[in-house]
């Protein structure tokens, strides 16, 4: 399973990822889970490294993660993508499904809300 991180609040980013490390049992963190900053650098990750998920902030510096999201899904149109926005503002809810999303994390972050979301999805990847 690979994942792209894009979360500007670097502390938040890593420890996403660690929670992710533990969770899901990966063995090579280094090639499977990245951690960017901005949506430039997330878009190049997700290029890189073709991930099954993206969590994804709305409010990145160079721009609105949300207004990413369909390019994120139109990137890799035959892999299932799953995007996870993640946001303080709730009334974004329905912009980031009607984009595409397929899960919105309210911040701050539940990490048990994110365990039963992969714990849907077992298997799949």
């Amino acid at each position: 399973m690979k994942i792209v991180i894009i979360e500007d609040e670097r502390d938040l980013g890593v420890l996403m990822r660690n929670f992710l490390v533990r969770q899901l049992n990966i063995r090579e963190p280094e090639a499977a889970i990245k951690v960017a900053g901005s949506l430039n650098e997330g878009m190049a990750c997700i290029t890189e490294i073709m991930p099954d998920w993206v969590f994804i902030d709305n409010n990145l510096p160079d721009g609105k993660g949300i207004g990413e999201i369909q390019k994120i899904k139109s990137i890799y149109p035959d892999k299932k993508v799953y995007i996870v926005t993640m946001s303080a503002m709730t009334n974004l809810r329905d912009e980031a499904f009607k984009n595409g999303a397929d899960y919105f994390l309210d911040k701050p972050i539940s990490f048990v809300e994110i365990r039963n979301i992969f714990s849907q999805h077992r298997g799949e990847a």
